[in-house]
């Protein structure tokens, strides 16, 4: 009778402490669910979880990348069609014939981060050419730290028409980082000036086939400016207002064209028509360089 009480007594305790280990272990999932759920909510109602990487996390990706605490790394990143690809060819010197260009296209042809070193003599820069955030491709989930963004000394945000929701949570991660620098380009900026004052004259100026007399040529010079000058102030206008709504400080913006970037760093000398910010962006991202290099690029 006493052995089998005390069988009875340790099945008893036994179960008990199995109890208990179902309820903690029912718990702990339930609080990583909810864990998840909140961080979910938070990332779809424009509130990113923040980014943490590991050490572990940051020299692997160091050594994906090839980081050399030499150089200077510059991460060129945007939604898909942005026109990256070329705008790393146009700040490198290169047409998109050469042999050391970047692949662009109308569609995403960048699948994976793609390191292009700096062709001129003595440059200590190497930019790196990310796959389009917000794609299918490349889901804006945890899109910063599944490409490694936080080992890069600098991050340039390149924006097309459209300045998307994927391309503010880049920026706002960056905030995170005080090693990161990030500026952002408006791209494009010549076409996009084409195509308003094509639909201001109702015709293509630029029509090789087109007959102006010297009263519509006079006409077109004119449109030309105004469009020019009102196309740099809605892009200023809507950056911030942007920029704004995603809880992020006023940034300046850089516009751009890769005709003119490419003109200004082969030549050093200006489009007649086209310049806008590249100088600026090409003094800027210059400084930057030589300051980080004197501190050391190490993160």
């Amino acid at each position: 009778m006493k052995n089998d009480l005390m069988e009875i007594l340790i099945r008893v305790m036994l179960q008990n402490h199995l109890d208990e280990l179902q309820q903690s272990a029912a718990e702990d999932s339930r609080r990583v669910e909810e864990a998840r759920l909140a961080a979910e909510k938070k990332w779809f109602e424009g509130v990113r979880p923040e980014c943490h990487p590991s050490e572990e996390d940051i020299n692997r990706m160091k050594a994906t990348y090839h980081y050399n605490p030499g150089f200077i790394h510059i991460a060129v990143v945007g939604s898909a069609g942005a026109g990256k690809s070329s705008f790393i060819n146009a700040v490198r010197g290169l047409s998109t014939n050469h042999t050391m260009a970047a692949p662009a296209g109308i569609i995403e042809t960048t699948r994976t981060v793609t390191r292009y070193p700096d062709p001129r003599p003595n440059s200590r820069t190497i930019w790196y050419d990310v796959p389009g955030s917000g794609t299918l491709e490349v889901p804006d989930w945890k899109y910063f730290n599944d490409m490694g963004l936080y080992i890069f000394d600098c991050i340039i945000v390149v924006i097309d028409n459209r300045f998307l929701d994927s391309d503010l949570a880049i920026l706002r991660t960056c905030e995170q980082f005080k090693n990161i620098e990030a500026f952002l380009v408006r791209s494009k900026s010549d076409q996009h000036i084409k195509n308003m004052v094509s639909q201001k004259m109702g015709f293509d100026p630029w029509d090789p086939d087109s007959d102006m007399d010297d009263t519509t040529r006079s006409l077109f010079r004119l449109t030309r400016s105004q469009e020019h000058q009102r196309f740099i102030d809605e892009t200023h206008q809507n950056v911030q207002i942007n920029l704004e709504k995603g809880n992020l400080p006023p940034k300046n913006v850089y516009i751009v064209c890769n005709d003119a970037m490419h003109q200004t760093v082969c030549t050093g000398k200006i489009h007649p028509t086209k310049t806008i910010d590249e100088a600026k962006l090409l003094d800027d991202v210059k400084e930057f360089t030589l300051k980080r290099l004197q501190l050391g690029c190490s993160t």
